[in-house]
Formats: structure tokens, sequence, C-alpha cells
């Protein structure tokens, strides 16, 4: 061999160990970035999680504190209705109560006037 096909055969091993290192390195370098790529991924599916667990929570409470509102608005209008029926009842006991007493009163004297 002669110097020049010597010098170009180390030229050649130099170039294709050059390029399996460059290879070697961008294998590296894709791995290291998918790697990212996948921890990037994962915070941001963690973060969507957390916003729609905020979302969901915030509209539970919203929907809670509607139905408790339509509840306590339920309750207080049908313990009205209650109420009402309940006082009409109680003052036709009492009419009654103080007509029954009157009708006895009115009875008495009419018995002790009329002398029997």
């Amino acid at each position: 061999m002669t110097d020049n096909e010597n010098r170009d055969q180390v030229l050649e091993e130099s170039e294709r160990l050059l390029a399996r290192t460059f290879e070697a390195w961008r294998a590296e370098f894709r791995s290291i970035l998918e790697d990212h790529r996948r921890e990037i991924q994962a915070r941001l599916e963690k973060i969507e999680r957390e916003i729609e667990k905020k979302s969901d929570k915030e509209n539970v409470e919203l929907m809670v504190r509607a139905v408790r509102e339509e509840d306590i608005k339920n309750l207080y209008a049908g313990l009205n209705r209650k109420m009402g029926t309940e006082t009409m009842w109680k003052v036709v006991g009492l009419v009654l109560a103080l007509s029954g007493v009157l009708g006895g009163i009115v009875g008495f004297l009419v018995r002790l006037f009329m002398g029997h």
C-alpha cells in the first residue's frame, strides 16, 4: 500500500467513526427529546385532569347550590301552605270552642232567668 492509499483508508475509517459517533449522538439526543416530550405530555395531561376536576367540582357546587336554593324555596312554600292550613284549622277550632263556651253561657243565663 502506498501512503496515499493508506491515508485514504485512514480518512475513510475516520469518516466512518465520525458518522457512527454522530449517529449515536443523534440517537441519544432523539431519545432525550422523546423523554422530554413524554414528560411534557404527562404534565399537560395532569394539568388537564386537574382543570377538569376543578371544573367538575365547581359545576357540582353550582348544582348543589341551585338544588339547595330550590329545595329551600319549596320547603318555605310548603311550610307557608301547611302553616296557612294549620292556622286556618286552629282558628276554626278556636271559633268553635268560643262559640261552644258562649252558647253554654247563654244557655245557663236563659235557664237562670226562666227559673227552671
